[in-house]
C-alpha cells in the first residue's frame, strides 16, 4: 500500500546540537557563575569550599539523573525532574530568605573575620540552590552524546562528527559564558561595584526561577496535577519563548559590563609609582576582554535562539497521522485499537492517533523492523527524552527523532532506553495488531491538548 507523506521541517546535524544545548544551560551557566562570583567575593574561605562542593554535587546529582532517564529505571520516571523544579523553587526561597536575613551581617566582620552565621547559612542556601539548578537543567545535555547514532554509518562518520562538533561547540558557549560573567562579578566586587553586582545576580536568579516554576506548571498541568487554565497557558507561553529568559539574564549581564567600562574610562584611582598604576589598569583591561566575551557569547546564544533555528530547517517526509478502527465493549465503551497487518507491512513508518475523552489526541507508530517476517515495532510517536517530537522516516528507511535527529535502531524500537519509543501494550496476530485503548489515556499526558 503507498505510504502518502507530509512534507514538514526539522533540523539536522551540527546546528542542532549547537541550539539544543545552548537552549538547555546557557542561562543556568551565567546565573551558576554570577553566584560563584558572589560566593568567592563575598564568603570565607569555608563558603567557598562549600560553593566548590555544589557544583561538584551539582554535576553528580545531574549525571544520575540523567542515567535514570535514558534508561528507565525508574517506574514513573517524569516524577525524578518535577520533583527537581520544586526543590528548586523551595532552595530559591530559601537563599532569597538568607540574603535578606543575613545581607547586613555579611557584610560585618568581628575581630577581622565575616560573620560566621551569615557565611554558613548563604553559602549553603546557594549550594543547594545551584545543585537544583544543575540537577534540573544539566540531565538533557549529558544525554545528547547517546543520540549521535547515526546508524551503520559509524562513529568515523561525517555525521557522527558534525553532531559531535555541534555538541562541544554548544557546551564551550556555555562554559565561556560562566567564566566570563565569574571573572567579571569578581573584578566588579574588587572595583567597587558590589551593590550592582549582587542586585544583578539577584535579579538574574529570580528571571530564572520564573523559568523552573515555568517548566515545573507545564509539567503539572499537562498531567492535570494541577488544574488550572491560566497556568497551563502561562507554562505555554514560556515554553515558546523560553530564549527570553536566556536573553534577560544576559541583558543584566551586559548592563554590568556597560557599567565596568565606563567606570574603567572615567573612574580615577590614588597610585604611588607606575608600577602600581599598571596594576590597576590592567585589571580594568580583564573586565574589559571579559566584557567582550560575554558580549560575543550573547550573541551567539540569541543566534542559537533565532537565526540557527531556521538556518536548521531541512525538509522531511512526515507520515500523516492515520485514524485506526475503535472497537467498542458491550457497553459501548472503546476498548481496543486495531490496526490491519496488511496496512502496515510495506516496511515504511505508520503513525495513528486515538483522541481521549480529555481531547489529547496520542499518537504510536508501527513499523515492520525486518522484511519478510512478522516482527513490528510498536510504541508511542514520542520518548521520554525529547517529548512529543516524534519521528520521521528518512531517504534511507530510517526512522529518527524529529527533535534530535538520533536514528533508531529498527530492531530497539518496542525496548526501552535511549530515544526510543515509549512502550505500549499490544498483542499482535497474522491478521492485525490491537493495542488497549486504556494505554492511550494511560500516556495521554506525554501529549499536550
Amino acid at each position: 500500500m503507498e505510504n502518502k507523506y507530509i512534507v514538514k521541517k526539522t533540523g539536522d546535524k551540527m546546528l542542532t546540537y549547537i541550539i539544543n544545548v545552548t537552549n538547555d544551560i546557557l542561562a543556568v551557566s551565567v546565573v551558576i557563575g554570577l553566584i560563584m562570583a558572589f560566593i568567592d567575593s563575598r564568603l570565607s574561605a569555608s563558603g567557598r569550599i562549600v560553593g566548590k562542593i555544589s557544583l561538584l554535587l551539582g554535576v553528580i546529582a545531574a549525571g544520575i539523573r540523567a542515567y535514570i532517564t535514558n534508561t528507565r529505571r525508574i517506574k514513573d520516571g517524569w516524577k525524578v525532574g518535577t520533583y527537581g523544579y520544586g526543590f528548586a523553587l523551595g532552595f530559591f526561597v530559601l537563599a532569597v530568605a538568607a540574603l535578606i536575613i543575613f545581607g547586613y551581617f555579611l557584610m560585618k566582620k568581628k575581630n577581622g573575620k565575616m560573620h560566621t552565621a551569615a557565611n554558613r547559612v548563604i553559602s549553603l542556601s546557594l549550594g543547594l540552590l545551584m545543585i537544583a539548578y544543575l540537577y534540573c537543567m544539566l540531565p538533557n545535555v549529558l544525554t545528547y552524546p547517546f543520540k549521535f547514532d547515526t546508524g551503520d554509518a559509524g562513529i568515523l562518520s561525517t555525521e557522527f562528527l558534525f553532531r559531535l562538533g555541534g555538541y562541544l561547540i554548544g557546551l564551550l558557549i556555555c562554559i565561556l559564558s560562566a567564566v566570563g560573567v565569574y571573572h567579571l562579578g569578581m573584578l566588579a566586587d574588587k572595583k567597587g561595584y558590589r551593590k550592582l553586582s549582587f542586585t544583578v545576580m539577584c535579579l538574574a536568579n529570580v528571571i530564572y526561577a520564573v523559568n523552573i516554576f515555568a517548566r515545573l506548571m507545564s509539567v503539572l498541568t499537562a498531567r492535570k496535577i494541577v488544574d488550572s487554565i491560566d497556568l497551563f497557558n502561562f507554562a505555554s507561553k514560556s515554553n515558546n519563548v523560553s530564549y527570553f529568559y536566556t536573553v534577560a539574564v544576559f541583558t543584566l549581564v551586559m548592563l554590568m559590563a556597560i557599567v565596568f567600562w565606563i567606570g574603567s574610562c572615567t573612574k580615577k584611582e590614588p597610585y604611588s609609582n607606575n608600577a602600581q598604576r599598571r596594576k590597576l589598569r590592567s585589571v580594568w583591561r580583564s573586565g574589559k576582554r571579559y566584557s567582550v566575551l560575554l558580549l560575543i557569547c550573547m550573541v551567539m546564544g540569541i543566534l542559537s535562539a533565532t537565526w540557527f533555528v531556521e538556518l536548521n530547517k531541512v525538509e522531511i517526509r512526515e507520515a500523516p497521522v492515520e485514524t485506526p478502527e475503535v472497537l467498542q465493549n458491550a457497553k459501548g465503551e472503546d476498548e481496543t485499537i486495531s490496526v490491519p497487518i496488511e496496512l502496515v507491512s510495506d516496511g515504511h513508518l505508520h503513525r495513528f492517533g486515538y483522541k481521549t475523552a480529555e481531547g489529547n489526541l496520542v499518537r504510536f507508530i508501527v513499523v515492520l523492523k525486518q522484511e519478510n517476517t512478522s516482527n513490528y515495532g510498536v510504541g508511542l510517536d514520542a520518548c521520554e527524552i525529547c517529548g512529543e517530537a516524534g519521528y520521521y522516516e528518512n531517504n534511507n528507511g530510517q526512522v529518527v527523532c524529529k527533535k534530535c535527529n538520533v536514528i533508531m535502531n529498527r530492531t530497539t524500537i518496542g525496548m526501552k532506553g535511549g530515544c526510543n519509543p515509549i512502550i505500549i501494550d499490544y498483542d499482535i496476530d497474522e491478521n492485525r495488531i490491537t493495542v488497549p485503548v486504556s494505554e492511550m489515556v494511560k500516556h495521554q499526558s506525554h501529549f499536550k491538548s
